[in-house]
């Protein structure tokens, strides 16, 4: 199984293939590497298709790091598991 760190830095290098060698990290910020705006939406797609949750597109180009986002995610994935225990 997968870490949402590993799930977020697969996703980044699919999207941008020029960061496949790239060292990333938590404190990696996304404008270090000039992620674009349809970029960083072709990421949460892959985050998204990857967990089965929804993202907001617009809602990870608010985190300046891939640390704040997987924490983000997180939370997410906390609240799904969490509402599929209620029902």
């Amino acid at each position: 199984m997968s870490t949402i760190e590993e799930v977020v830095y697969a996703a980044i290098r699919k999207v941008k293939p020029s960061l496949l060698e790239t060292e990333l990290s938590l404190a990696t910020r996304f404008d270090d590497y000039r992620i674009t705006s349809m970029e960083m939406a072709m990421i949460v797609f892959e985050i998204e298709d990857h967990y089965d949750i929804e993202i907001e597109a617009h809602t990870l180009i608010d985190f300046d790091t891939i640390g704040a986002a997987c924490e983000f995610i997180a939370k997410l994935l906390a609240k799904k598991n969490l509402q599929g225990v209620a029902t």
